[in-house]
């Protein structure tokens, strides 16, 4: 089976990455090789919505933390959304990413953006 990633571009610095299909041993190269030229532009975040992902394997899992350590380099961050039961419980047990970087749903999301946008304005009023 094959892997579908389809990458938006939400606002500056922001992209929406989502897979549908399986995180695995023959896909995993296709994340990363679609994840790259958004990578190269050092975003500040990157939403992984995972809604259409059934699977994942350690590859899988590999190809993610690529993904966060290279966003940690550029002081980017990776937000993790919309886990099937059977693929949050792969990423709970390995405790792959901190939970506070992994959302139930883009609603869930644009209120954390939102309020972090907040405190960083209001931060720029009170200098």
């Amino acid at each position: 089976m094959s892997l579908k990633v389809v990458i938006n571009k939400r606002e500056f610095g922001v992209f929406d990455v989502s897979c549908i299909g399986p995180v695995d041993t023959s896909t995993y190269e296709t994340l990363e090789k679609e994840v790259k030229p958004v990578l190269d532009m050092f975003p500040k975040v990157i939403v992984l919505n995972m809604e259409g992902v059934n699977y994942i394997s350690s590859m899988g899992i590999s190809a993610i933390i690529k993904i966060k350590k290279s966003l940690d380099e550029t002081k980017g961050s990776l937000i993790v959304t919309n886990l099937q039961p059977q693929v949050k419980k792969v990423f709970d047990v390995i405790k792959a990413l901190p939970t506070g970087g992994i959302f139930t749903s883009i609603a869930e999301v644009d209120a954390y953006l939102d309020r972090i946008q907040r405190e960083e304005l209001e931060k720029g009023e009170g200098s």
